[in-house]
């Protein structure tokens, strides 16, 4: 979508708000262009909803609009343009972008259908002069409806008129830290509801060496999803790259797991078995992966998320306390339309 990212400069914004709330009726002229009031409005609501949000910036003397996220057609690769992003800024959580496949909206489309199909559609030689025969889909659907998460940003009097520009920059962070923990939940709790519906037991028995036990779990859940979903034309799943989500409490063992070559294993006195799936890990502390297990996914396809992302920004003054309290809001939706593509590991008896 070539959204232009630039570094957040919080002095700048801090600067034309408080020359906003001071100087109401002026011009900031610290630009190469002039702000007039209402630019200067647009200018600290956007800069706010672009740094919160992670997906482009301000420049000096122009402002990047950061409402292309809705009714546009550059949203077909839409986590890659927003969530990929956002990786740009401070560290968070976004590891379960990889699962979710992002559905383009336009403007005022609010929900999105996941078919639940059987394809009738084949392929067949067609002799000369015949036609071609179409098949049909049928089956349920799930709807995946958006809704709308908000936070609120109160700049005090105290900000104000103290000059505490640190004070201003860290409620920022505060709410950029919510909505991304907001974007977390929600996708987390989608993956592992979906996968507590095919549960693999830790491989093996209490004879067996710790390390022949996991490589085993994780063939066997990765069997498990490739049978599920071999025929239901997501490709060939025999072979299919999945996602391993986990606490960073197992990373020794899922990183030796993952690493171990048959003469590493047969070292260690185990009994060489070898990992047979192409299985990358997300380590996460998010709460809604259950403990000591593992969602093991296979990405894309009926796994689906979309960001409704408009310029939801509003204000206004409080009277009783002379705070300006500012709201900032994100529209998304997320839904998993076919479950057998997760499954849920357990690493312990």
């Amino acid at each position: 979508m070539g959204v232009k990212v630039l570094k957040f400069d919080a002095e700048r914004v801090f600067d034309v708000v408080c020359h906003r709330r001071n100087h109401p009726g002026e011009d900031y002229t610290k630009f190469k262009v002039p702000l007039k009031p209402d630019q200067q409005d647009a200018f600290i609501r956007r800069s706010i909803q672009a740094f919160v949000h992670g997906v482009a910036d301000v420049s000096e003397g122009g402002i990047i609009s950061v409402q292309a996220f809705a009714g546009s057609s550059d949203l077909p690769q839409l986590t890659k343009d927003v969530f990929d992003v956002t990786t740009k800024a401070d560290n968070f959580d976004l590891g379960w972008q990889d699962s979710f496949k992002g559905i383009p909206l336009r403007k005022g489309q609010l929900s999105w259908e996941i078919t639940d199909v059987e394809q009738a559609i084949t392929f067949k030689e067609i002799p000369e002069g015949g036609k071609v025969k179409f098949g049909h889909l049928s089956g349920d659907k799930v709807v995946a409806d958006i809704k709308k998460y908000g936070a609120g940003l109160a700049i005090t009097w105290e900000m104000i008129e103290g000059n505490k520009l640190y004070a201003f920059a860290e409620a920022l962070d505060a709410t950029r830290a919510k909505l991304y923990g907001v974007w977390g939940n929600v996708h987390y709790g989608l993956l592992n509801a979906a996968a507590s519906a095919h549960t693999v037991s830790w491989q093996g028995t209490s004879s067996d060496k710790q390390i022949d036990r996991d490589i085993a779990t994780l063939n066997q859940g990765a069997y498990v999803i490739g049978n599920a979903c071999k025929n239901k034309g997501y490709g060939d799943t025999a072979n299919a790259p999945m996602l391993l989500y986990i606490s960073p409490q197992h990373k020794a063992r899922i990183n030796a797991a993952l690493k171990a070559g048959q003469s590493d294993v047969i070292t260690s006195g185990g009994a060489g078995s070898m990992l047979n799936w192409p299985i990358e890990v997300r380590y996460t502390f998010n709460s809604n992966i259950t403990a000591n297990k593992g969602v093991l996914v296979l990405p894309g396809h009926k796994i689906q998320n979309s960001v409704y992302l408009r310029e939801l920004g509003l204000s206004r003054q409080e009277i009783e306390s002379l705070n300006e309290l500012r709201t900032y809001w994100t529209a998304f939706g997320a839904a998993i339309g076919d479950d057998e593509q997760c499954a849920q590991l357990s690493f312990t008896s």
